[in-house]
């Protein structure tokens, strides 16, 4: 404790909130109100659609899965009916995509790369050859929650604190926009504190 007394005075926020920041955490408080007017827009207004990376259900393969897992670090993936529309149907996390590409080769020992794989229950009959067809329906949020991007951060904050969520996905009129995370509001907090001196943000 007399520990914990000594990191409070000599760094602000206290010393384990430090280490936190320190390491790239992911960590909000929800102990104070953010007051600033900025909206989730401006959070991603760098990234474009084009890099956000999501899954294509209207021709994704097993191979396109494997390596999208292979080439990425990111949590999870949208997915999106076709990538000309982007219309969102659903999302998929890193470990329940692993999970379903390791049961799906162990199932099928006719599965090969070019398998096509439907996000739904039910899958296209290859009556005309070709490789066969996966499901992975059981293994998709098809009700991920979307904000609008005109959606203040200080709301963000607030589903990411009191929801326990690790991204929030961005739509309009059910079209993707782009993907916030704990780090992207970090990051943009932190963004507001160096540009916004002399007017408090909490």
């Amino acid at each position: 404790m007399t520990a914990k007394w000594v990191g409070d005075f000599i760094t602000p926020g206290g010393i384990y909130d430090a280490h936190i920041r320190l390491n790239g955490y992911p960590y909000l408080e929800g102990k104070e109100r953010f007051m600033h007017t900025s909206m989730c827009e401006d959070v991603c207004k760098n990234k474009t659609v084009k890099d956000i990376k999501s899954v294509d259900a209207s021709t994704v393969t097993i191979q396109d899965l494997e390596v999208l897992l292979e080439t990425t670090t990111y949590h999870g993936f949208p997915v999106v009916a076709n990538s000309q529309l982007n219309i969102v149907i659903g999302y998929v996390s890193r470990n329940d995509l692993v999970r379903a590409l390791r049961c799906a080769r162990e199932k099928h020992i006719d599965l090969v790369n070019a398998s096509r794989v439907y996000f739904t229950d039910m899958v296209r009959s290859n009556a005309g050859g070709g490789p066969i067809s996966v499901s992975f329906g059981k293994f998709i949020n098809h009700d991920p929650i979307c904000i609008e991007p005109k959606t203040p951060v200080a709301h963000t904050i607030d589903m990411f604190t009191k929801l326990g969520l690790s991204q929030v996905l961005i739509t309009h009129r059910g079209k993707l926009r782009g993907i916030i995370t704990r780090k992207d509001v970090l990051r943009h907090i932190d963004y507001l504190r160096s540009t916004c001196k002399g007017h408090s943000i909490f």
